[in-house]
């Protein structure tokens, strides 16, 4: 469903405004909203009922104390509300759906059906969540994030080859500069921190003849939660949270989400414009993870191990041999030695 900007968003934004030492009372919120107090109040009963804490003390007003833990179609839209300048790229409109088999499946359907751009969507939960060559990407637990970004850019597919590397960069951006946390991007499209891994990214475009048409961006990203409660898979051995990187302690996930989406806007539209090329090389020698590791390069046909020297004009990873020569790689699972297992 899309997320609405209805009265009771109108609530929630007023009470995260005000934060969480302030209160509001109800005739500034009946205000506001021109209903009545009673209204007031049942629209806060009825966020109550879907897990916020809201409290409420007399001769003061109410007050937001905490949040619900997961990704919630009216607080996304709040958050979204307070978020300057998330509309650089144009009217962004944001559907939340309980669950899907995957956002980038879902988006795809929606631009076929003639769906207008930008648009993001994201899931509860994954059915089918996907990763590179085909992999699953585990998407049922609820302190996660699970999107997709739809766009129409108009662009030759040459392009795009820094793309999905671009994105990852301004979101690591983020997390380092709003929420210190110490994120990192592993080529080609991973989001890491101690050998974890944290998110995962995977673009997808359709082209008619020489010109992209239409252009998905999806990004999985464990915001809360225990790796060790995801089963014995893949996922749980090598995957972790932001919350582990941050001590333990949760974060806010719907303004995570809010933030995931004014960034990516900003970047999407800084590459479209061509307004990225020194803040790239400048991201990069601060984000890449792989710079001067010795490495293994998992191949279609073998593997190739050598030292992570960068990248080329492309977004090709390049590699120094022992033997001293050097080769340009354009795809391939890279293990670290520091790592210890293949991400």
């Amino acid at each position: 469903m899309p997320v609405a900007v209805d009265s009771t968003v109108e609530v929630l934004a007023a009470l995260l405004r005000a934060g969480p030492e302030g209160f509001l009372s109800g005739e500034d919120l009946a205000g506001t909203l021109g209903v009545s107090r009673v209204s007031v109040w049942g629209r806060l009963r009825k966020l109550q009922g879907e897990g916020w804490r809201i409290e409420a003390v007399r001769g003061r007003g109410y007050r937001l104390a905490a949040e619900p833990a997961a990704l919630h179609p009216a607080a996304l839209a709040a958050h979204l509300r307070l978020r300057p300048g998330r509309d650089r790229a144009g009217k962004i409109d944001v559907v939340y759906l309980p669950e899907t088999d995957s956002t980038n499946r879902e988006a795809q359907r929606r631009l076929a059906a003639g769906a207008r751009t930008p648009l993001v969507i994201f899931a509860g939960k994954q059915t089918a969540g996907r990763g590179r060559l085909g992999r699953t990407w585990y998407s049922r637990e609820r302190g996660g994030l699970y999107l997709s970004f739809a766009f129409q850019p108009n662009l030759p597919p040459e392009r795009l080859s820094k793309f999905t590397l671009w994105m990852g960069l301004r979101l690591c951006r983020l997390l380092n500069d709003a929420y210190a946390l110490p994120v990192r991007v592993k080529w080609p499209n991973d989001l890491v921190h101690d050998g974890r891994k944290l998110g995962g990214m995977l673009t997808e475009a359709r082209a008619d003849a020489d010109w992209l048409r239409d252009l998905i961006f999806g990004l999985g990203l464990n915001v809360n939660g225990d790796p060790a409660r995801w089963g014995e898979g893949e996922a749980a051995r090598v995957g972790g949270t932001l919350q582990q990187v941050n001590g333990g302690r949760a974060l806010p996930v719907n303004a995570v989400a809010a933030d995931v989406v004014a960034a990516g806007a900003r970047a999407y539209q800084d590459f479209i414009a061509g307004r990225y090329t020194a803040e790239f090389a400048e991201l990069w020698a601060r984000f890449d993870v792989l710079r001067g590791s010795e490495i293994t390069v998992r191949l279609h046909a073998g593997e190739l191990r050598g030292r992570a020297d960068g990248l080329d004009d492309t977004g090709a990873l390049r590699l120094a041999l022992a033997d001293g020569t050097k080769r340009v790689v354009q795809s391939g699972d890279v293990s670290v030695g520091g790592y210890g297992k293949k991400m």
